[in-house]
């Protein structure tokens, strides 16, 4: 395949759960039956490395909020660009803030590739505002700190009229030991944040990451999707917590998703993306990561969807609000999405989602890519609920499109 704006997925793997179809379902697309995902910027990052700035050397792993236009909405844009009018032109429907990892180059003394969170604006077809001189949130000073090491992979959320900001905190100890954790900060403004430390509750009991709020109670429980770090990698799969408030106390109530296996692979996890998107009547559209590691050690990730229906959620059986399931959307393939710069010791190709948003019918999903770019992709909402309402109905069981896959994947 070659490298172009408009990437048709034909022949991808698309894996299907449904009330109706037990176990896992897996369809090779033809070009009468094709899904179509437009990379933005002609696939170019629309945020990366500044070496003038604060963050010299990496951008990535974005989370993306949109804000329309409201009189509670216009004093945000206000304040987030201070120089601007709010009758702008520019600024006609709204704003799209996103928040993204940014790592300078190595300063003696402190860890390398310590993250902070960096912010930008854009309108919401993606046309450049704005990008603050400065991290919105910063690791500790405090070497026993739990976010000395990095503030990372943040996802936002916002309830009511306070945005939610879930991360990655990490450090590591003079001894070797470490931690990772889901820990949260708190903003009324988008740029001033308070942070809570770790999320109450039991989520933390092992290393924990990639963690994210839905925007609305569930019969009265508020909703964390989280992935833990239990057991061996391939163990590693989605789970949903429960709370009487979005800051905790936490109950973790289990799995709902873990990653199905290719034959290319010979491991494969999961972990969630942005903050689901509301469909209305407690069904939410979500995307989310899934790592592979190949025999060599080289890494792959690829972005997928799921339909959540919460109207089936039952705290003893999380799992089973997961109507479908659509793999690999969107899979490494561009210049800045395949043979990541970061220091990895081996090979990385990577896409990963952490934010999206609506608007005019479209998903806009705003993502990492090689972690060291925010990249930016677009899909029709309608048609990719549309092919999965056909498949859903479809009794046919076809092969994972493995060699499509191999040919795709496979690099030296």
């Amino acid at each position: 395949m070659t490298k172009h704006d408009a990437l048709c997925i034909i022949n991808a793997v698309f894996i299907i759960y449904s009330q109706k179809i037990h176990g896992v379902i897996t369809l090779s697309m033809n070009c009468n039956n094709q899904l179509c995902l437009t990379r933005l910027n002609k696939g170019e990052p629309i945020i990366q490395a500044d070496p003038d700035s604060w963050d010299s050397r990496f951008t990535l792993n974005p989370t993306a909020l949109y804000l329309e236009r409201s009189p509670h909405n216009d004093e945000l844009i206000k304040g987030l660009l201070d120089k601007h009018s709010i009758d702008d032109p520019l600024l006609e429907n709204g704003v799209v803030v996103i928040f993204y990892r940014g790592i300078p180059i190595d300063v003696p003394g402190l860890p390398s590739c310590r993250s902070a969170v960096g912010l930008s604006v854009f309108t919401p077809d993606l046309h450049f505002i704005k990008k603050f001189d400065h991290p919105v949130l910063k690791p500790s000073d405090d070497p026993m700190e739990y976010d000395y090491n990095g503030v990372e992979d943040q996802r936002i959320t916002r309830i009511g009229d306070t945005f939610y900001l879930l991360y990655c905190g990490f450090v590591t100890y003079p001894n070797g030991d470490y931690k990772v954790q889901v820990c949260m900060a708190v903003s009324e403004d988008l740029i001033s944040w308070q942070k809570l430390g770790p999320v109450k509750g039991d989520v933390n009991v092992w290393p924990n990451k990639d963690a994210v709020l839905l925007p609305e109670p569930v019969d009265g429980h508020y909703i964390m999707m989280h992935r833990p770090c239990a057991g061996k990698q391939s163990d590693f799969s989605i789970s949903l917590a429960i709370s009487d408030s979005p800051t905790g106390v936490w109950k973790d109530c289990g799995m709902i998703m873990k990653a199905v296996q290719h034959p290319l692979y010979i491991e494969s996890w999961v972990g969630m993306g942005s903050t689901p998107i509301n469909l209305g009547n407690n069904i939410y559209l979500a995307d989310y990561h899934t790592g592979n590691y190949l025999a060599s050690g080289a890494r792959d990730y690829f972005a997928n969807y799921a339909l959540l229906d919460f109207n089936k959620f039952d705290i003893a059986h999380p799992e089973k609000i997961v109507e479908w399931r659509t793999e690999a959307i969107l899979f490494p393939e561009t210049d800045y999405e395949v043979e990541s710069p970061w220091p990895h010791e081996q090979r990385l190709n990577c896409v990963f989602p952490c934010g999206s948003y609506e608007y005019k019918g479209d998903i806009y999903l705003i993502y990492g890519g090689a972690d060291a770019y925010v990249l930016a992709a677009r899909l029709n909402k309608e048609e990719l609920l549309h092919h999965n309402e056909e498949l859903l109905s479809s009794d046919s069981r076809h092969v994972w499109a493995a060699d499509y896959l191999r040919e795709f994947y496979t690099r030296s």
